[in-house]
């Protein structure tokens, strides 16, 4: 098992106390398994995505990445833990002044020193530049390697920041939002390559999405969080449309937005999961 959280919870402080994200978060993650994680926003998805990808720490419960405790990491550990991770965010993060190349060199620098990091990016080696070409290919931008990012539609530098986490080479590969800004035929391709890629070297791959629809068709297991509980954790075929609507529903939530989110869903007459109830503020 790649991932397991034991009554995980997160909290952040603020000036009138504690003010709880998520709360005893209890799942488990199997080495090779995709999920999506759904929910409205607010829900704790970022902050659960922060967790997985160790940049926050959990104020409770226990997590574990491959048999260790997150928690009893020391700082070298953490990082070698996080080499093992690849991350696309929602905001690519990509150097606009950099080629397509170059900012896919950039997925080697956790693993590089220091000096090899300045040796590589004056004269990269060879091979470096044979691994990038491939992880470019396979995202379909080769014939882009002497592009600018910033000469690149949103789709292309949504594809260049898979080929920066494809140069990596991770275990497990978290993507946040990957298709948010992008629009429907650009998001289907997204999806696919995602899959197929993480397939292909069996990583463990996890997804945070708003699009039901995609997350229902794309993904064999959905685990939704509302207002920082684990609401389901199920297969697609378990999901109704009334406990997509009791996910989404207004409370806690402001109405119009739960509103827009609601008008999403898909047409579903299947029953299975139940929406439990969040946790108290």
């Amino acid at each position: 098992m790649i991932y397991h959280l034991e009554e995980v919870s997160k909290s952040y402080a603020t000036r009138n106390g504690a003010v709880p994200s998520i709360c005893g978060i209890n799942f488990g993650v199997e080495e090779g398994e995709h999920l999506a994680l759904l929910g409205p926003s607010g829900a704790g998805k970022t902050t659960l995505f922060r967790l997985l990808n160790a940049t926050l720490r959990a104020t409770a419960g226990s997590l574990t990445f491959a048999g260790e405790t997150v928690e009893h990491m020391s700082g070298r550990e953490l990082r070698a833990m996080r080499k093992r991770i690849g991350t696309i965010y929602q905001q690519h993060h990509l150097v606009p002044s950099l080629t397509t190349l170059e900012n896919t060199l950039c997925g080697k620098l956790a693993k590089w020193s220091l000096l090899h990091t300045i040796r590589s990016t004056v004269q990269p080696t060879r091979q470096e530049v044979d691994e990038a070409m491939t992880a470019l290919e396979m995202v379909g931008l080769a014939d882009k390697y002497r592009a600018r990012a910033d000469e690149l539609s949103g789709g292309q530098q949504q594809r260049l920041a898979i080929a920066r986490v494809l140069m990596q080479d991770p275990d497990v590969i978290l993507a946040d939002e990957p298709m948010a800004s992008l629009d429907p035929v650009l998001a289907e391709s997204i999806a696919s390559l995602l899959l197929s890629l993480a397939q292909d070297r069996k990583r463990t791959l996890i997804v945070t999405l708003h699009d039901v629809e995609m997350a229902l068709r794309y993904f064999p297991r959905i685990i939704a969080l509302r207002e920082g509980r684990i609401a389901f954790d199920t297969t697609p075929d378990q999901v109704s449309r009334d406990v997509l609507e009791a996910l989404y529903a207004a409370n806690g939530t402001h109405p119009e937005l739960a509103a827009s989110e609601a008008n999403r869903l898909p047409s579903i007459n299947n029953t299975g999961a139940t929406c439990e109830p969040s946790c108290a503020r």
